[in-house]
């Protein structure tokens, strides 16, 4: 049960994430005029930092053992990867690549 809820939020995630990411990129109408599919490919660094917090709460449950992990630790678990979702759009704003 626990592995499932787990795989759940983060599927329901990843599909928000890859939508929102690619909603950015591609811009608005009138910053693509272009007719260019990705106006702003910087925001693929969302996905980066997603797939990042989700390859660490792999090894933090890979490590921990799912049996031994309690029920509020997985509501916490389930917060990290949409907490990096705004850490990603955080970094794209404020800082300059």
């Amino acid at each position: 049960m626990k592995i499932a809820l787990i795989v759940i939020n983060l599927i329901i995630c990843g599909f928000l994430v890859i939508a929102i990411t690619l909603f950015f990129t591609s811009g608005t109408i009138a910053e693509n005029y272009t007719d260019q599919t990705f106006v702003a490919p910087e925001y693929f660094f969302i996905l980066l930092i997603w797939f990042l917090s989700v390859v660490l709460l792999g090894v933090y449950i890979y490590k921990r053992k799912i049996e031994h992990i309690s029920y509020p630790e997985i509501i916490f678990i389930h917060l990290i990867p949409w907490i990096s979702l705004f850490v990603g759009f955080f970094i794209i704003h404020f800082a300059s690549f």
